[in-house]
């Protein structure tokens, strides 16, 4: 059995492979091509933090995809005898409560006190440690040799190529803009010469230079979109130290680098020439902050473009089968043909053996039941699973009473989308709106659009229950009144 570590060693560990990682972000800006090379890798790793992402390229070089040893075990794949896992920090929070003015770790604190926390008469707070845990790249199992594709695990839907499928990534780029109020100008302010596009903080609008090229059009939207994001007025505001025009220009530049080439888009024509000039004089810690913002913001954009996409093929996907069809298929797949078994029992058995088609399946259900016709949706509607009811406003069914529920599965319909489901545990969870919120399905203006839609239906019920209340007084002012007379 291997021998426990003690505290002084694992903090050794760490302060190792913080070393490790450092030493590997100062190579990355000796030239151009290091850079160049680190960004391509991290187009591939945008799920990662950026540390973990570099800790993962430092130690296995050419990584397409890693995962736990239980992971790959999920997948139907083994980890190959002998092979070494990588190391990466994994954030390890440890709740501590206050007690006799210390904080101490809840989870050596007594029955009292635990009591004490969760009904919220005790303080509590959460602090974040890390240590170090192990995952493995896709070539160090047998997953290959069990035919088990990257794209089957992972989903990438980008990966059948950016050229085909320009517009729904254009698309996908107009509604990232809208997700942050961005606006897109049809033509530029005034004659903007050679350059390709421009961002006007002012206005925190994007123009576009008309004769540009479709393809150029793409990569130049997602750099003016990085400006947007990280260079806008409030973002500026909040550095302690502003960065120069040349620093901007080579974070939008980066940004736009790692996204384009990891949806395929042609990248030689980038320049990232600003590289000598900036990281001259600079420490560490500026080259760090410098790789988190542009990974953030990688991040966020290729994640809003693949979820764009998802909903694209499985739109696509959805028109060439109907709900019927599809229920049926689902029905062969998991053996439920003639068993009578409960919404519950269906969605737990799915979560455990298909998790991605619990979403297809409440919406097949709720289109099948209502016989909603999508593309005649104008305003927010939700189908309450199992309620007895179709399809109602949002905010009328938002406002249900959950309370007494086991399980609570919803779709909602939005004008000129795909239909939305999810189910949760009303002893965790409250309502849908605050499922969709909890769990990020939704861009924050949408969100906030359909909390109105519930709030305004609020005040109309508490209007009604005033009203009932006030005729409730007058009634028995009435009757005090007649006692007396009648006295």
């Amino acid at each position: 059995m291997a021998k426990m570590k003690t505290n002084e060693e694992r903090k050794a560990d760490l302060e190792a492979l913080t070393e490790q990682m450092g030493k590997q972000i100062d190579s990355y800006f000796e030239s151009p091509e290091k850079i160049r090379e680190h960004l391509q890798f991290l187009g591939k790793f945008h799920q990662y933090s950026m540390r973990n992402a570099i800790l993962i390229e430092s130690q296995f070089p050419g990584a397409v995809a890693v995962g736990s040893y239980l992971f790959w075990e999920k997948q139907g794949a083994q980890v190959q005898k002998g092979e070494r896992g990588i190391k990466v920090f994994v954030p390890s929070p440890v709740t501590y409560a206050l007690h006799k003015d210390e904080w101490v770790p809840l989870s050596k604190a007594s029955k009292p006190i635990k009591d004490g926390v969760k009904q919220g008469r005790i303080p509590s707070r959460k602090m974040m440690y890390f240590k170090i845990g192990h995952v493995f790249e896709y070539t160090q199992t047998d997953a290959r040799e069990k035919g088990i594709e990257v794209s089957d695990i992972f989903k990438r839907y980008h990966r059948d190529g950016g050229i085909e499928n320009e517009q729904d990534i254009r698309d996908a780029l107009t509604t990232l803009a809208d997700a942050r109020n961005v606006t897109l100008l049809e033509e530029p302010l005034d004659e903007i010469g050679t350059a390709k596009g421009c961002y006007y903080p002012e206005l925190h609008a994007i123009a576009l230079n008309p004769r540009n090229t479709s393809i150029e059009d793409v990569n130049v939207l997602i750099h003016e979109l990085a400006h947007a994001e990280l260079h806008n007025q409030e973002r500026n505001f909040e550095r302690n130290k502003p960065l120069t025009a040349p620093e901007k220009e080579f974070q939008a530049e980066m940004v736009a680098y790692v996204v384009s080439h990891q949806l395929g888009f042609p990248t030689d024509d980038f320049s990232l020439s600003y590289l000598a000039g900036w990281t001259k004089d600079k420490e560490l810690l500026d080259k760090e902050q410098l790789l988190q913002e542009v990974h953030q913001t990688s991040a966020a954009f290729l994640d809003h473009i693949e979820s764009h996409l998802e909903k694209a093929h499985t739109l696509e996907q959805e028109k060439e089968q109907t709900p019927l069809e599809y229920l049926k298929q689902l029905d062969r797949r998991m053996g439920w043909k003639d068993v009578d078994l409960s919404l519950y029992e269906r969605l737990h058995a799915l979560q455990n053996v298909f998790p991605e088609e619990v979403e297809p399946y409440l919406n097949a259900k709720a289109a099948l039941e209502t016989n909603l016709k999508v593309d005649r949706v104008d305003e927010p509607l939700m189908y309450i699973h199992d309620k007895g009811f179709g399809f109602q406003s949002f905010g009328v069914a938002n406002n249900h009473d959950f309370s007494e529920d086991a399980l609570v599965a919803y779709t909602v319909a939005l004008p000129n989308q795909l239909l939305i489901s999810g189910h949760f545990d009303p002893e965790r969870t409250v309502h849908p709106l605050h499922d969709l919120e909890k769990n990020n399905r939704l861009e924050n203006p949408i969100l906030r659009s359909l909390e109105e839609r519930w709030h305004d239906v609020l005040l109309v019920e508490e209007k009604k229950v005033a009203f009932k209340n006030n005729k409730i007084r007058h009634r028995t002012t009435i009757v005090d009144y007649s006692r007396q007379c009648s006295l």
